[in-house]
């Protein structure tokens, strides 16, 4: 895999992680920030872990960010962008 494939991928975790706690999904920024980091280091291994987390009920598919009761559009759009585009780089 290329350091710019790499680099690409951790940004888009980090910005994932970003989002969640934004939207107050602390454990689950702070699984994908520790995905994030493991995946420089062993990227086969992180990628099975992070595909995991897309399936069955209270998965990643499922969280919508919210504040104050209001569903954050604009945030929920960049979040799916990045569950498809992760999706596709991990596959």
């Amino acid at each position: 895999m290329t350091i710019e494939k790499t680099t690409l991928i951790v940004d888009k975790m980090q910005r994932m992680a970003t989002l969640l706690e934004l939207g107050g999904y602390a454990e689950w920024s702070a699984s994908i920030f520790k995905l994030a980091r493991k995946y420089e280091l062993d990227s086969d291994d992180t990628k099975h872990i992070f595909l995991n987390l897309y399936g069955g009920m209270g998965s990643l598919n499922d969280l919508v960010i919210y504040r104050n009761g209001k569903v954050l559009m604009s945030e929920n759009d960049e979040l799916d962008q990045l569950r498809r585009d992760l999706f596709n780089l991990l596959s």
